[in-house]
Protein backbone atom coordinates (compact mmCIF):
# COMPACT_ATOMS: atom_id res chain seq x y z
CA UNK A 1 0.00 0.00 0.00
CA UNK A 2 1.20 3.51 -0.80
CA UNK A 3 0.78 5.87 2.16
CA UNK A 4 -1.25 9.00 1.41
CA UNK A 5 1.35 11.17 3.14
CA UNK A 6 4.16 10.02 0.84
CA UNK A 7 2.58 10.62 -2.54
CA UNK A 8 1.14 13.67 -4.26
CA UNK A 9 -2.22 13.85 -6.00
CA UNK A 10 -0.48 14.23 -9.36
CA UNK A 11 1.65 11.14 -8.75
CA UNK A 12 -1.35 9.10 -7.60
CA UNK A 13 -3.25 9.99 -10.77
CA UNK A 14 -0.24 9.10 -12.87
CA UNK A 15 -0.10 5.66 -11.23
CA UNK A 16 -3.84 5.20 -11.78
CA UNK A 17 -3.36 5.81 -15.52
CA UNK A 18 -0.38 3.46 -15.53
CA UNK A 19 -2.50 0.70 -13.95
CA UNK A 20 -5.32 1.43 -16.38
CA UNK A 21 -3.11 1.03 -19.44
CA UNK A 22 -1.66 -2.16 -18.00
CA UNK A 23 -4.94 -3.87 -17.08
CA UNK A 24 -7.45 -2.07 -19.39
CA UNK A 25 -9.66 -1.19 -16.42
CA UNK A 26 -9.39 -0.36 -12.74
CA UNK A 27 -11.86 -0.53 -9.87
CA UNK A 28 -12.32 1.64 -6.79
CA UNK A 29 -11.81 -1.47 -4.65
CA UNK A 30 -8.44 -2.22 -6.29
CA UNK A 31 -7.31 1.39 -6.03
CA UNK A 32 -8.29 1.61 -2.37
CA UNK A 33 -6.00 -1.35 -1.67
CA UNK A 34 -3.19 0.35 -3.59
CA UNK A 35 -3.51 3.80 -1.98
CA UNK A 36 -4.24 4.72 1.61
CA UNK A 37 -6.96 7.22 0.65
CA UNK A 38 -10.76 7.37 0.83
CA UNK A 39 -13.19 6.29 -1.89
CA UNK A 40 -14.29 9.92 -2.18
CA UNK A 41 -10.72 10.96 -3.05
CA UNK A 42 -10.39 8.18 -5.61
CA UNK A 43 -13.70 9.08 -7.25
CA UNK A 44 -12.47 12.67 -7.54
CA UNK A 45 -9.29 11.37 -9.17
CA UNK A 46 -11.28 9.33 -11.70
CA UNK A 47 -13.62 12.22 -12.42
CA UNK A 48 -10.64 14.54 -12.95
CA UNK A 49 -9.12 12.09 -15.46
CA UNK A 50 -12.50 11.47 -17.10
CA UNK A 51 -13.00 15.22 -17.65
CA UNK A 52 -9.69 15.25 -19.54
CA UNK A 53 -10.74 12.27 -21.71
CA UNK A 54 -7.98 10.08 -20.25
CA UNK A 55 -10.42 7.40 -19.13
CA UNK A 56 -14.11 6.53 -19.08
CA UNK A 57 -15.89 6.21 -15.76
CA UNK A 58 -17.78 2.95 -15.27
CA UNK A 59 -19.72 1.46 -12.39
CA UNK A 60 -17.23 0.99 -9.58
CA UNK A 61 -14.17 2.13 -11.54
CA UNK A 62 -12.94 3.18 -14.96
CA UNK A 63 -11.72 1.87 -18.33
CA UNK A 64 -9.65 3.09 -21.25
CA UNK A 65 -11.49 5.44 -23.65
CA UNK A 66 -10.17 3.62 -26.72
CA UNK A 67 -11.85 0.38 -25.72
CA UNK A 68 -14.87 1.14 -27.91
CA UNK A 69 -15.49 -1.54 -30.51
CA UNK A 70 -15.88 -0.50 -34.14
CA UNK A 71 -18.81 -1.71 -36.22
CA UNK A 72 -16.66 -3.69 -38.64
CA UNK A 73 -17.91 -5.49 -41.72
CA UNK A 74 -18.01 -9.29 -41.89
CA UNK A 75 -15.06 -9.30 -44.31
CA UNK A 76 -12.90 -7.35 -41.83
CA UNK A 77 -14.04 -9.37 -38.81
CA UNK A 78 -13.41 -12.79 -40.30
CA UNK A 79 -9.62 -12.37 -40.32
CA UNK A 80 -9.45 -11.31 -36.66
CA UNK A 81 -8.48 -14.04 -34.16
CA UNK A 82 -9.69 -16.76 -36.54
CA UNK A 83 -8.07 -19.69 -34.71
CA UNK A 84 -9.67 -18.63 -31.42
CA UNK A 85 -13.06 -18.37 -33.11
CA UNK A 86 -12.75 -21.86 -34.57
CA UNK A 87 -11.94 -23.32 -31.15
CA UNK A 88 -14.83 -21.45 -29.55
CA UNK A 89 -17.22 -22.66 -32.27
CA UNK A 90 -16.12 -26.26 -31.76
CA UNK A 91 -16.91 -26.02 -28.04
CA UNK A 92 -20.31 -24.45 -28.83
CA UNK A 93 -21.08 -27.33 -31.22
CA UNK A 94 -20.99 -29.76 -28.27
CA UNK A 95 -23.91 -27.91 -26.64
CA UNK A 96 -26.37 -28.65 -29.47
CA UNK A 97 -28.92 -31.38 -28.68
CA UNK A 98 -31.30 -33.28 -30.95
CA UNK A 99 -34.76 -31.71 -30.83
CA UNK A 100 -33.48 -28.29 -29.80
CA UNK A 101 -34.89 -25.05 -31.13
CA UNK A 102 -31.87 -22.78 -31.58
CA UNK A 103 -31.55 -19.08 -32.35
CA UNK A 104 -28.25 -18.03 -33.91
CA UNK A 105 -26.85 -14.52 -34.11
CA UNK A 106 -24.79 -13.07 -36.98
CA UNK A 107 -21.00 -12.76 -37.04
CA UNK A 108 -17.83 -14.58 -37.97
CA UNK A 109 -17.70 -16.79 -34.88
CA UNK A 110 -21.28 -17.84 -35.59
CA UNK A 111 -20.27 -18.69 -39.16
CA UNK A 112 -17.56 -21.00 -37.81
CA UNK A 113 -20.24 -22.65 -35.68
CA UNK A 114 -22.58 -23.00 -38.67
CA UNK A 115 -19.84 -24.87 -40.52
CA UNK A 116 -19.72 -27.44 -37.72
CA UNK A 117 -23.40 -28.46 -37.88
CA UNK A 118 -23.10 -31.13 -40.56
CA UNK A 119 -23.48 -33.99 -38.06
CA UNK A 120 -26.51 -32.56 -36.27
CA UNK A 121 -30.13 -33.46 -37.09
CA UNK A 122 -33.74 -32.90 -36.06
CA UNK A 123 -33.20 -29.34 -34.87
CA UNK A 124 -34.83 -26.03 -35.76
CA UNK A 125 -32.45 -23.14 -36.38
CA UNK A 126 -33.84 -19.59 -36.30
CA UNK A 127 -31.54 -16.85 -37.60
CA UNK A 128 -31.75 -13.34 -39.03
CA UNK A 129 -28.32 -13.73 -40.61
CA UNK A 130 -28.63 -14.65 -44.29
CA UNK A 131 -25.07 -15.96 -44.63
CA UNK A 132 -25.58 -18.19 -41.58
CA UNK A 133 -28.87 -19.53 -43.00
CA UNK A 134 -27.22 -20.30 -46.34
CA UNK A 135 -24.35 -22.16 -44.68
CA UNK A 136 -26.73 -24.20 -42.50
CA UNK A 137 -28.81 -25.05 -45.59
CA UNK A 138 -25.87 -27.14 -46.79
CA UNK A 139 -26.58 -29.60 -43.97
CA UNK A 140 -29.48 -32.07 -44.11
CA UNK A 141 -32.10 -32.65 -41.39
CA UNK A 142 -32.04 -29.08 -40.06
CA UNK A 143 -35.12 -26.86 -40.27
CA UNK A 144 -34.29 -23.19 -40.91
CA UNK A 145 -36.52 -20.23 -40.05
CA UNK A 146 -35.66 -16.67 -41.17
CA UNK A 147 -37.88 -14.11 -39.37
CA UNK A 148 -37.21 -11.35 -41.93
CA UNK A 149 -36.46 -7.63 -41.85
CA UNK A 150 -34.32 -5.03 -43.61
CA UNK A 151 -31.01 -6.31 -44.97
CA UNK A 152 -27.91 -4.92 -43.22
CA UNK A 153 -24.90 -5.39 -45.49
CA UNK A 154 -22.17 -5.08 -42.83
CA UNK A 155 -23.38 -8.15 -40.93
CA UNK A 156 -25.55 -9.87 -43.59
CA UNK A 157 -28.36 -9.74 -41.01
CA UNK A 158 -32.00 -8.64 -41.17
CA UNK A 159 -32.93 -5.82 -38.78
CA UNK A 160 -35.54 -3.11 -38.33
CA UNK A 161 -39.10 -2.87 -36.99
CA UNK A 162 -40.33 -5.97 -38.84
CA UNK A 163 -37.38 -8.01 -37.60
CA UNK A 164 -38.10 -6.97 -34.01
CA UNK A 165 -41.81 -7.78 -34.32
CA UNK A 166 -41.18 -11.14 -35.98
CA UNK A 167 -38.48 -12.36 -33.61
CA UNK A 168 -40.72 -11.72 -30.60
CA UNK A 169 -42.94 -14.61 -31.70
CA UNK A 170 -40.27 -17.24 -31.17
CA UNK A 171 -39.18 -19.12 -28.06
CA UNK A 172 -36.01 -21.20 -28.08
CA UNK A 173 -34.01 -23.64 -25.99
CA UNK A 174 -30.69 -21.91 -26.67
CA UNK A 175 -29.55 -18.58 -28.09
CA UNK A 176 -26.02 -18.49 -29.49
CA UNK A 177 -24.80 -14.93 -29.88
CA UNK A 178 -21.62 -12.92 -30.10
CA UNK A 179 -20.69 -9.55 -28.59
CA UNK A 180 -18.52 -6.60 -29.56
CA UNK A 181 -17.56 -5.98 -25.95
CA UNK A 182 -18.00 -7.27 -22.41
CA UNK A 183 -17.33 -5.34 -19.21
CA UNK A 184 -18.62 -5.47 -15.65
CA UNK A 185 -21.38 -3.13 -16.84
CA UNK A 186 -22.76 -5.61 -19.35
CA UNK A 187 -22.66 -6.97 -22.90
CA UNK A 188 -22.21 -4.53 -25.79
CA UNK A 189 -22.78 -4.38 -29.53
CA UNK A 190 -21.81 -1.66 -31.97
CA UNK A 191 -25.16 -1.61 -33.76
CA UNK A 192 -28.34 -0.33 -32.12
CA UNK A 193 -30.76 -2.41 -34.22
CA UNK A 194 -28.94 -5.68 -33.63
CA UNK A 195 -28.74 -4.85 -29.92
CA UNK A 196 -32.52 -4.40 -29.77
CA UNK A 197 -33.06 -7.83 -31.30
CA UNK A 198 -30.52 -9.49 -28.98
CA UNK A 199 -32.21 -7.97 -25.93
CA UNK A 200 -35.60 -9.41 -26.96
CA UNK A 201 -34.27 -12.85 -27.83
CA UNK A 202 -32.33 -13.14 -24.56
CA UNK A 203 -35.61 -12.59 -22.68
CA UNK A 204 -37.39 -15.33 -24.66
CA UNK A 205 -34.74 -18.07 -24.50
CA UNK A 206 -34.04 -20.68 -21.83
CA UNK A 207 -30.25 -20.50 -22.16
CA UNK A 208 -28.20 -17.57 -23.50
CA UNK A 209 -24.77 -18.66 -24.74
CA UNK A 210 -22.23 -16.00 -25.70
CA UNK A 211 -19.28 -16.82 -27.95
CA UNK A 212 -16.55 -14.21 -27.47
CA UNK A 213 -12.78 -14.39 -27.83
CA UNK A 214 -10.64 -12.78 -25.14
CA UNK A 215 -10.08 -9.58 -27.15
CA UNK A 216 -13.71 -8.57 -26.45
CA UNK A 217 -13.22 -8.13 -22.69
CA UNK A 218 -12.81 -4.58 -21.47
CA UNK A 219 -14.36 -3.21 -24.64
CA UNK A 220 -17.66 -1.40 -25.09
CA UNK A 221 -20.01 -0.68 -27.99
CA UNK A 222 -22.78 1.72 -28.89
CA UNK A 223 -25.41 -0.16 -26.90
CA UNK A 224 -25.35 -2.21 -23.72
CA UNK A 225 -28.02 -4.82 -24.48
CA UNK A 226 -27.76 -7.07 -21.43
CA UNK A 227 -26.31 -7.19 -17.91
CA UNK A 228 -23.72 -9.90 -17.25
CA UNK A 229 -26.15 -11.94 -15.16
CA UNK A 230 -28.35 -12.48 -18.24
CA UNK A 231 -25.61 -14.75 -19.63
CA UNK A 232 -26.00 -18.41 -18.74
CA UNK A 233 -22.90 -19.74 -20.53
CA UNK A 234 -19.91 -17.96 -22.03
CA UNK A 235 -17.33 -19.65 -24.25
CA UNK A 236 -13.99 -17.92 -24.67
CA UNK A 237 -10.28 -18.66 -24.96
CA UNK A 238 -7.78 -19.04 -22.15
CA UNK A 239 -6.36 -15.55 -22.67
CA UNK A 240 -9.36 -14.01 -20.93
CA UNK A 241 -8.10 -11.54 -18.27
CA UNK A 242 -8.30 -13.09 -14.81
CA UNK A 243 -10.40 -10.26 -13.39
CA UNK A 244 -13.08 -10.84 -16.05
CA UNK A 245 -13.07 -14.59 -15.50
CA UNK A 246 -13.58 -14.04 -11.77
CA UNK A 247 -16.28 -11.42 -12.37
CA UNK A 248 -18.24 -13.79 -14.64
CA UNK A 249 -18.02 -16.73 -12.26
CA UNK A 250 -19.08 -14.56 -9.33
CA UNK A 251 -22.07 -13.42 -11.43
CA UNK A 252 -23.19 -17.04 -11.85
CA UNK A 253 -22.04 -17.47 -15.45
CA UNK A 254 -20.75 -20.85 -16.57
CA UNK A 255 -17.46 -20.11 -18.32
CA UNK A 256 -16.05 -22.61 -20.83
CA UNK A 257 -12.38 -22.03 -21.73
CA UNK A 258 -10.86 -23.38 -24.96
Amino acid sequence: MVNDQSISTVERRRIILEELHKHKQVSIVQLKKRFDVSEVTLRKDLQYLDNRKLLIRSRGGAMLPMQISDDLSVDKRKVLHLNRKKSIALAAYSLFREGDTIIMDSGTTMMELAKQLKGKKNMTIITNALDIALKISEHDNLKIIIPGGIFRKKSFSLVGVNAVQNIQMYRADKYFLSADGITADGVFTSNLEEGQIAKIVMSNTKENIILADSSKFGRMGVINFAPVNRIHTLITDKKIPEEYYNMLVESGVRVILV
